[in-house]
């Protein structure tokens, strides 16, 4: 169900962060201390106090949902840790400027201050893709499991039951939760990352089932594979791709270092 999938999501990213605490807990200097097992508490206390008192970024603001939404950016690859890291002790020091420029990223923020269209097309998308939830409790008590999966994001401020802007969308879903079944369909190769947060490991497994088809593991902590640092992925996958030549079962990749 969508609210299955997002709260998977969700565990995703605090699975990056616990990673990425772990490899920050390695430095001397690491904003959230030396023990990883501390390290959501550590955010919780520098990121909470801008609900009611965000940070001046020159001529604009860092807020709670900005913080959360530059940290989420920098969670997708983990090239992008040092960067999260020097943003956190910014955030520290009263310096919420790293962080609004890794949320002005994932918001498509142009220099000149407009944005492009790519989160709402994917609102759009994902408003005729996903089930419709519109009970108060069951959005409740989504957020709610969203929030058990991903602490580093709880606000400390409990759940709203607001209704999305999907619940008024004026298209009605295409969609509802089934396991593909597609007659014909050719051999099919599905690359899954173990560190994936945006799209869970476990989903690309469930997905390769699903479709009959040869699962490619990779090991590493970032969202995608294919193209993105593994010499292992991209020749297997241009293996497939040109000859048919699918990836022997059980087989392994990691990244390139």
């Amino acid at each position: 169900s969508t609210i299955d999938r997002s709260v998977a999501q969700a565990a995703g990213f605090q699975q990056a962060f616990d990673a990425f605490a772990a490899e920050c807990a390695k430095q001397g200097n690491c904003p959230l201390g030396r023990d990883p097992s501390k390290a959501t508490a550590a955010f919780q206390a520098l990121s909470r106090p801008l609900v009611d008192r965000p940070l001046a970024v020159g001529d604009r603001t860092l807020t709670y949902p900005d913080a959360i939404t530059g940290v989420t950016q920098a969670l997708y690859v983990s090239s992008a840790w040092p960067a999260l890291a020097q943003g956190i002790s910014a955030l520290a020091k009263g310096d919420g400027t790293i962080l609004l420029l890794l949320a002005d990223l994932y918001l498509d923020r142009h220099a000149d201050g407009s944005y492009g269209n790519a989160i709402e097309a994917f609102d759009v998308i994902s408003c005729v893709d996903e089930e419709r939830t519109t009970d108060p409790a069951a959005i409740a008590d989504g957020a709610a499991r969203e929030q058990a999966a991903a602490p580093y994001r709880d606000s400390g401020r409990g759940v709203v039951a607001a209704r999305d802007k999907c619940a008024f969308w004026p298209v009605p879903p295409t969609s509802t939760p089934h396991t593909p079944h597609v007659a014909g369909l050719p051999p099919t190769v599905v690359v899954s990352t173990t560190g994936d947060p945006a799209t869970p490991y476990a989903a690309g497994v469930d997905l390769a089932k699903a479709l009959g088809g040869t699962l490619l593991r990779v090991e590493g902590e970032q969202h995608g594979a294919v193209l993105a640092g593994s010499s292992c992925v991209d020749n297997a996958v241009s293996a497939y791709l040109v000859d048919l030549t699918l990836p022997t079962a059980g087989t392994d990749c990691r990244f390139d270092t």
